[in-house]
């Protein structure tokens, strides 16, 4: 499931609610809001540096200050030079692409402040679909080829972390996120010309993130 669509409206709405000097920023007492998010997860280089995408995310308060929530999450990155897990040596650098999709659970924590921005804790769990990852092949160092092919199995994600809420109006509320990630990665690699074989284990990346939410 792709959200560009859904972010870029969200930003578009939220702006234009944004209060004027002077403006009365209390907000009613409600108990679900959803939002939209830019997300950005960082990782050492294997499967990936970077995993740039989107999330929905929706929330329904429980018991004041705890809520619990729903995210759906869509990345894309660049699979990062996969020849280098076999120990070949290629040519020129040759990296892959791919995506996943992740359905997460979470609880938070909020905490309301004096200041203008409020801060709270969360923590969940996800699972995460990969898609199917195409072939990566090049030429090696010294002559020949190799064409990597590889299996990727879905993958279970627990994160937590934190952030700050602004308001910015009387239902909208800016939002920022830094999480960190355990990530279940399991991808197993072949070469198809050489016949070596090779694995990606579980990685620990940590997650940014900014939006806006809508509380009713």
């Amino acid at each position: 499931m792709r959200c560009k669509s859904a972010v870029s409206a969200g930003l578009a709405l939220a702006i234009a609610t944004v209060p004027t000097p002077g403006q009365e920023l209390e907000q009613p007492d409600s108990r679900f809001d959803v939002g939209v998010r830019g997300v950005i997860v960082l990782g050492q280089g294997q499967p990936a540096n970077d995993m740039i995408g989107e999330s929905l995310v929706g929330r329904w308060r429980v018991r004041d200050p705890w809520y619990l929530g729903l995210a759906l999450t869509s990345v894309t990155f660049d699979y990062e030079t996969p020849n280098r897990v076999l120990g070949i040596a290629s040519a020129t650098v040759v990296d892959g692409s791919n995506e996943f999709s992740r359905t997460s659970v979470f609880v938070e924590r909020r905490y309301e402040t004096e200041r203008v921005w409020d801060w709270y804790w969360t923590a969940g769990v996800g699972v995460a679909s990969v898609d199917a990852v195409a072939n990566v092949a090049g030429t090696r160092v010294g002559g020949g080829t190799f064409n990597i092919a590889t299996a990727a199995d879905h993958e279970t994600h627990v994160f937590a972390g934190g952030g700050l809420r602004r308001p910015l109006g009387e239902h909208w509320t800016l939002e920022t996120a830094f999480t960190f990630e355990h990530h279940g990665t399991d991808y197993r690699l072949v070469d198809l010309v050489s016949g070596t074989r090779g694995s990606l284990g579980a990685h620990s990346p940590y997650g940014l993130a900014a939006g806006v939410s809508y509380s009713f």
